[in-house]
């Protein structure tokens, strides 16, 4: 019999959340989600089944009634975390995705997303995704549009000279500053279509 109650939490990142029905909280993990995944306020359907490591402990499967995301449900296709973005494949056509479009877990290579569908701000007539949900990755750090970071300068004794890198938005060793999404040459059209020839001197990012 399907019971009722409500997201107590959910780690996207680590994959499980806690449903509270009565004055129960029922331990759920994501492979136990149908649909969409849940979020803050939502009032959930499940069922009680025994834990399968303590059968001691009862626990909620087939959890339904999440409603992050968007509406649309697709295939990460690829995610470079690096440069901060992907695409997202959808009954055979592929959506652009940037890392500022992302709620929750990173998009790892074949994960199951929800977003929505909108036309890319730079080429209307291709497509982008909003609103992603669902990545099992762990959470990427801010600071996707202020760029990553590279300098030249000496170790901790100040006698070998070394290249550094800062995180995304910080600055390498030297005092190197990196040049962001927002304010670089943005993705080359043709990388994204497979169709650039010239490699490392594109002027555009990969």
């Amino acid at each position: 019999m399907s019971s009722q109650g409500n997201l107590k939490s959910f780690n996207q990142a680590r994959g499980f959340g806690f449903i509270t029905s009565g004055d129960v909280d029922y331990f759920f993990h994501r492979t136990d989600i149908q649909g969409k995944p849940p979020k803050e306020g939502d009032v959930l359907s499940f069922d009680i089944a025994p834990s399968k490591k303590d059968p001691s402990k009862m626990e909620a499967k087939n959890v339904s009634g999440g409603t992050a995301g968007g509406n649309t449900q697709g295939t990460v296709k690829f995610f470079n975390e690096m440069k901060g973005y992907g695409f997202i494949e959808d009954d055979g056509v592929s959506h652009f995705l940037h890392a500022t479009d992302i709620s929750g877990g990173t998009p790892m290579e074949g994960d199951t997303v929800w977003f929505d569908i909108v036309p890319s701000e730079k080429d209307p007539s291709k497509t982008a995704a909003k609103n992603v949900v669902g990545g099992s990755g762990y959470p990427m750090g801010k600071g996707y549009d202020k760029g990553y970071g590279k300098g030249y300068g000496k170790d901790m004794w100040g006698m070998m000279p070394m290249w550094g890198y800062g995180g995304f938005g910080g600055k390498g060793f030297g005092g190197g500053g990196g040049k962001g999404y927002d304010g670089g040459q943005g993705v080359c059209r043709q990388f994204q279509q497979g169709n650039c020839t010239f490699g490392d001197s594109c002027k555009f990012s990969h």
